[in-house]
């Protein structure tokens, strides 16, 4: 049987990495659907995830004269906002929300976290610069249970999302504007290649820094979100995005605006040289792959924040990176915790 499932892996990879113009190295992803058909049989994990969560889409393909992911919201209802974008995550699996916070709200974080901003590097450098964990406060919950954003998100994902990880703040200033060409090796440690998150994440961050689009900034690859794509094989190449003439999006906006992306949609990093991009993210998910840390739950509650002052909808969305106490307690089930069925036992 191995013998046999050895071969067929031989013949497949025969018929489907003939071009090595666009197959490489670990550049071995694909949205072809004799590819894709091809690996979510044998890997049909991410596939059975997306379907589960009801992540799963109709793939679509968008043209390069119909890409704009931007929504501009000065003249829009609150209703209106969270339609609009919803249907533009749905559409091009990204959305950018122009100008969404104010002046004054970023100025009010900035001032209580000046530690935090103080901690990143503006000097060039060939990765990220990260904060510690933020401890929790009442201007942080404001920014990270914004109730149009989780709306907008539960709307493109059917449920009230989940809080995937601890919030911090990151910034780049690029030593080197990323090359091109994935034959040569990149002088850069960022994410500059095309490539999924996990399957049911989505990702909002806010700009502390305009983002020009000659600037470092995220890139997306428009309705590729929709396919049934697998991230192992990882990466696509740039050589297999231009052949297929795949829609390219630059990912900009002013101070104050807020990226949302899908994490089935395939995107990159480009670093532009001696541009500085400033944000805080925030990680949603649909409900699994959660990051629980009992160290990062000791730093956001530092301060004393009281985590009953949130109120019920912001509490579950958080309440697996801060576990509900519970009356009966919890109980361990093969290294899992669960609640405890019954009471006094």
């Amino acid at each position: 049987m191995y013998k046999i499932k050895n071969l067929i892996k031989k013949i497949v990879f025969f018929l489907l990495y003939r071009d090595k113009k666009i197959y490489y190295g670990d550049n071995l992803n694909s949205l072809n659907f004799l590819y894709l058909i091809f690996w979510n049989c044998i890997k049909p994990g991410r596939m059975l995830t997306r379907i589960k969560y009801n992540r799963f889409l109709l793939p679509r393909r968008i043209k390069n004269i119909d890409n704009n992911v931007s929504l501009d919201i000065k003249n829009l209802s609150n209703k209106e906002i969270i339609e609009a974008s919803a249907a533009k995550l749905k559409k091009y699996g990204t959305v950018i929300l122009n100008q969404y916070f104010s002046e004054s709200v970023l100025s009010r974080f900035e001032d209580e976290y000046k530690s935090n901003f103080s901690e990143l590097s503006y000097q060039p450098s060939d990765s990220y610069s990260n904060s510690d964990t933020l401890p929790l406060s009442k201007n942080l919950t404001d920014l990270w249970f914004d109730e149009i954003i989780i709306s907008i998100i539960e709307k493109y994902i059917k449920r009230l999302p989940f809080a995937r990880s601890y919030p911090m703040i990151q910034s780049t200033t690029p030593k080197y504007t990323d090359l091109e060409n994935d034959h040569v090796k990149s002088k850069t440690k960022f994410p500059d290649r095309w490539h999924l998150d996990h399957s049911t994440l989505i990702q909002a961050a806010i700009y502390f820094t305009d983002v020009e689009e000659r600037d470092s900034h995220t890139q997306v690859l428009c309705g590729s979100h929709t396919y049934p794509n697998v991230a192992d094989p990882i990466f696509l190449s740039n050589e297999y995005v231009k052949k297929n003439n795949l829609t390219v999006k630059k990912c900009f906006g002013k101070r104050g605006s807020v990226q949302i992306h899908c994490g089935n949609v395939f995107h990159r990093f480009q670093a532009i040289q001696n541009t500085t991009r400033t944000w805080i993210k925030f990680e949603y998910s649909s409900g699994n792959n959660l990051v629980l840390d009992s160290q990062n739950i000791g730093k956001m509650l530092k301060n004393g924040f009281n985590l009953s002052s949130l109120d019920s909808k912001s509490r579950s969305i958080v309440s697996c990176l801060f576990p509900i106490k519970l009356y009966k307690g919890y109980e361990i089930n093969k290294n899992n915790f669960k609640p405890s069925k019954f009471r006094g036992i």
